[in-house]
């Protein structure tokens, strides 16, 4: 009987573990789990984006067109930010704020790294 009990819990234990484990973290169902994932999303849109704008920057040979990717990139990224705070606005004050906001965030960094690798297979021609 003890040999029973212990393996039925075995199994649950098992069980849970497997579920847990397949379980997509992106699917997320309390706002907890969407703001984790959302987080890591544009961490790696932000990571890919600084890694294509320092490719593109280091193919750039005159100073001056240099300096104007930078002050593009800059202006671009304040308009991200104040279009993600536009986006987000009614949603301040509540749980799924911060979802939102990344979420803007991530996508016009995906659409911006897009942007750059477009310059930088110009600059290969």
């Amino acid at each position: 009987m003890k040999i029973l009990g212990l393996a039925t819990v075995f199994l649950v234990f098992v069980t849970t573990g497997a579920q847990t484990q397949q379980r997509d973290p992106c699917k997320g169902e309390t706002t907890f789990e969407m703001k984790e994932c959302a987080a890591k999303r544009y961490k790696q849109a932000d990571d890919e984006l600084n890694k294509v704008y320092r490719e593109l920057m280091s193919k750039l040979e005159d100073e001056g067109h240099k300096a104007t990717l930078k002050t593009a990139q800059q202006a671009w990224l304040k308009y991200r930010d104040g279009e993600c705070d536009f986006v987000s606005y009614l949603n301040r004050g509540g749980t799924i704020y911060s979802v939102v906001q990344t979420e803007c965030m991530t996508q016009m960094t995906n659409s911006r790294t897009k942007e750059l690798r477009v310059d930088l297979k110009d600059l290969e021609r």
